[in-house]
Formats: structure tokens, sequence, C-alpha cells
């Protein structure tokens, strides 16, 4: 498997070096996953999804289709879904007062209030059907093709014309690592913080949330952010799928619990289907998920995409504040592999990245290792 630098097509790397998860791997016949509530056509379907996926990420399969339609091997899964819908955010005038409070409330184009002086319609904050409020991640454009440049893996200038992706998105900090061009599957450890090592307010006027993901774009440039997302509320970690094109973003139970190290995989199965798995604790017992969504543009040869691992504390958009006293703190991402697929892949290295990104530089701190390893840290203070 060749891969291609961003902006060129020398060859950087062969893939030479194979890391395969089929120790402990439980070996599934088809009929054994397929769920007896669905229609025969949603089997089909589901089989072909779950034939894709590594072996060692078939027994507790989500895969949700480009209209919400929800299917799952295990039915009980159905229930671990859960939809989140846009909100808008309405600032409102206290007449006694000359401050503002913000409210929360459902997006509809129809709205009519007599009370609002002041709103905007974001398209990064959320709430599921108990009331509960996300911000997730704003889908950024793919990185832009800036040609030789010399890699610098702690920080570089973030106000620098001539690295245009390393940019203010005003939606929070964050500290990201992008691969090369040419990959389809990447795997790593990464650490979750302990209630110590992070602080941030999901329901506070910024939003604040910690986050910690991998992603990137395919080679039709559309975005995918997958990953975990911290509860202020609960203190735990639940997944999230949010993909450009897709008319809204899911969250799943059960969360994974604080001041552990789970296992992540981001992948393409298929051509124009992506995958997400984690492994962890939760609830005191070990577990495994793999959920998959449609993402149109990502090649199962790793043709066109860009993979990314990320590190942030997501910000409402244009609510950005660099000192509101929010923290994530040892984040360690470590034994990280990326290839082609499950079979053929290498450890991630210098060689496989295109880059790194710290913003704001003054913000973040970096234990860096090399390209596959290393301790993010964010101060807002």
């Amino acid at each position: 498997m060749k891969v291609k630098s961003l902006c060129t097509g020398v060859v950087v790397g062969m893939l030479s070096l194979t890391l395969t998860y089929s120790a402990g791997a439980v070996s599934f016949q088809n009929e054994q996953l397929i769920n007896p509530s669905m229609t025969r056509s949603d089997n089909a379907i589901l089989s072909d999804i779950i034939n894709s996926l590594d072996p060692d990420d078939r027994e507790n399969v989500t895969y949700i289709d480009e209209t919400g339609k929800v299917l799952v091997n295990k039915e009980s899964l159905r229930q671990e879904v859960i939809p989140l819908e846009p909100v808008s955010l309405v600032t409102y005038k206290n007449s006694e007062s000359s401050l503002t409070s913000i409210t929360d409330i459902t997006y509809k184009d129809n709205m009519s209030l007599t009370s609002v002086t002041d709103t905007t319609y974001k398209s990064n904050r959320y709430r599921d059907s108990t009331g509960e409020f996300y911000t997730l991640p704003v889908l950024e454009p793919k990185p832009a093709c800036m040609g030789n440049h010399t890699l610098s893996p702690m920080d570089f200038s973030t106000n620098s014309a001539s690295f245009p992706e390393c940019r203010d998105h005003r939606n929070g900090p964050y500290r990201t690592v992008w691969s090369h061009i040419g990959f389809a599957w990447a795997s790593t450890r990464v650490h979750l913080p302990s209630a110590r090592e992070i602080r941030d307010n999901n329901s506070g006027y910024n939003g604040s949330t910690g986050f910690i993901y991998m992603g990137g774009w395919s080679n039709t440039n559309m975005a995918v952010d997958v990953g975990l997302q911290h509860s202020t509320k609960y203190n735990d970690w639940a997944p999230f799928m949010l993909i450009e094109g897709v008319k809204e973003p899911y969250s799943f139970k059960p969360r994974f619990e604080p001041d552990q190290e789970v296992q992540m995989k981001f992948y393409v199965p298929s051509d124009g289907n992506i995958a997400l798995t984690v492994s962890g604790y939760a609830d005191g017992e070990k577990i495994s998920r793999t959920y998959v969504e449609p993402a149109p543009g990502w090649t199962a040869n790793g043709n066109g995409n860009l993979i990314k691992r990320t590190t942030s504390i997501g910000q409402i958009q244009d609510r950005q504040d660099y000192n509101d006293g929010s923290y994530i703190r040892r984040v360690r991402w470590a034994t990280s592999y990326i290839g082609k697929d499950s079979e053929d892949n290498i450890p991630w290295r210098n060689s496989q990245t295109y880059d790194y990104c710290s913003m704001p530089r003054s913000k973040v701190v970096v234990d860096y290792v090399h390209g596959g390893e290393e301790t993010d840290n964010i101060f807002l203070d």
C-alpha cells in the first residue's frame, strides 16, 4: 500500500509490518449475528456491514443508514442509540438588569418569540430527548495543500499565513495530529482523564466539553468527527458520531468510565462507510461497541483519505473563551497504528504524520514522543 504526501505524489512509506487483533477474537457465522426481529432485507444489509468489519469488531454492531434507520445485531443495542437534535441559542434581555441570559430552545423554522433580542442558530449545540445538552465539534474544512515544510511536532505559529490549516475556528482550543493522505484504518489507545484531570461545564454559557476523538476527511473532502465526549454531570465519556452530509449526529450509551485506557479504532470497512470501535470499561464491565454510518467519499483502499487524532475542549461556536477555567490533562495517546486495514498496517510514527497543530499554543502543553504517542494538556486559565 502506497501512502501519499498531502500535496505531492511522493511515496513516503510502504506498509511492511502488520498488526492483527485476532487474539481472543470470536468467530461468528452470519446467522449468529443477524437480528431476527428485523426484516429480511435489513438483515441482508446488516450482514454485508458486519462482514466488512474487523473480526474483533463484530460482536456488538450498530449501523445507522442515511435516513436515520437503525440496524443492530442485538436488539438491546437499539436502546443505546441517542439521536441529537439541534438547538438555537437565544439571548433574552432581563428587564431588571442590563445583563443578558442564555436559554437553549429547540430550533424551529417558524419560531416566533417576542422577547428575543438576539437570535443566532448554531451548528454545534444539540440536546437529546431527556433534555441533556451537547456541544459537539464543528466539522472543519480539509487542511489546505501547503507544499513542502519542516515538520514541527510540538507547535507552530498559529498566526502565520504559511500554515493556514492550524487556525482558530472560534469553537474552543484543540490539539490535533494529521496523517498523510492514503490510509483507511487507524487504531490507538488513549487515557480518559480522571475527575481531577478534567474540568468543563457542558451547560454553561460556553458549553465547554472535553473531547477525545478521531476522524478526518475523505477523498471528496467530506469531514468526519467520531470518538468520545465528556459529561460534566456524570463524569463519564459518551461515544458520538458526527458526519458531514448526515442530517443529525448521534450519541450512544453506555458511557465509558473515566481514569482508564480505552482502545479506539477508526476505519473505512467499505467504500462510503466509516466505523468507530471503542473498547473499555463501562459500569464496571469490559465492553466493546462498533458504530457504522455512511460517509460519502471515504475509500476502503485509503485513496484520498486523511486521518486525524484530536484532543479538545469544544465550545459553542463564536462563544469561545480561552480563560473560562476549563482544563483537560493527561490525555495520553499511545500504541497507535495506521494503514489500510487490520492486517495491513504499521506503527504510526513521524513518517506517517503530515503535521500537528496546537491551538492556541499558549494554552496547549504537549509531552511529545513521536507521531503516534504524546500526552496532551489544555489549560484555559
